[in-house]
C-alpha cells in the first residue's frame, strides 16, 4: 500500500494486474456494456493516481476503494441512461465480432434480461458475490453498510432473480 501512496509505477501495475479483470466483470455486470466496463476500470485507476497519497488502509482497503469507484461510475452511467435512453437504429451494421467480455461473465440472454430488471443495488451485490467472489464483509465495504444487511439484501436479490428467471412475480426489493 505504501507503493500506491508514493505513486510507484510498479505498485500501480501490480494493483491493476490483480484487480482489473474482477473490476471489469463487476462493471459489465452492472451496465451490460463491455466497452463501458473497460472505461470504468480506467477511470477508477485515474482516480486512484490522483488520490493515492490520501488512501488509507491495506491492500484489502485498496481493493474496496477501487470497487467503490467503479460502482459510482456505473451508477452514474445507469442514471444517465435512464434519463436519456439510447435508441437503437436498424441501420447499425453488424460487424460479426462479439465484444471481449471479462472472464467469468455469463452472457446467458435470460440471465441478462432478468439482471436488468433488478435494482442497481441488487445487481451490485449479486455481481460482487457471484462473479467477483467477494464475501459479505468485502461487499459491505464496497456498498457501505454491514455484513448482515448485505446478506439480507443479497438473499432478497437472489429470490427476485430466481422469480424473474422462473417467470413468476418476485417483489423482494
Amino acid at each position: 500500500m505504501n507503493g500506491i501512496r508514493t505513486r510507484s509505477e510498479t505498485a500501480f501495475a501490480t494493483a491493476y494486474r490483480y484487480t482489473s479483470d474482477p473490476l471489469a466483470s463487476f462493471a459489465n455486470g452492472m451496465v451490460h456494456d463491455a466497452r463501458f466496463a473497460e472505461d470504468a476500470v480506467q477511470q477508477a485507476f485515474l482516480e486512484l493516481v490522483q488520490s493515492a497519497p490520501t488512501i488509507k488502509g491495506d491492500g484489502r482497503s485498496l481493493r474496496a476503494w477501487l470497487f467503490r469507484s467503479v460502482r459510482f461510475t456505473c451508477l452514474d452511467e445507469l442514471r444517465r441512461r435512464s434519463r436519456r435512453p439510447e435508441q437503437l437504429s436498424a441501420e447499425v451494421p453488424e460487424v460479426g465480432v462479439e465484444p471481449d467480455l471479462p472472464p467469468g461473465f455469463d452472457v446467458d440472454p435470460d440471465l441478462s434480461a432478468a439482471m436488468v430488471q433488478l435494482t442497481p443495488h441488487q445487481r451490485t451485490i449479486l455481481v460482487l458475490k457471484h462473479v467477483v467472489g467477494m464475501d459479505g464483509n468485502e461487499i459491505a465495504e464496497v456498498v457501505g453498510g454491514n455484513r448482515v444487511a448485505v446478506y439480507a439484501s443479497g438473499r432478497r436479490a437472489e429470490q427476485r432473480l430466481r422469480a424473474l428467471l422462473d417467470g413468476t412475480t418476485g417483489d423482494g426489493g
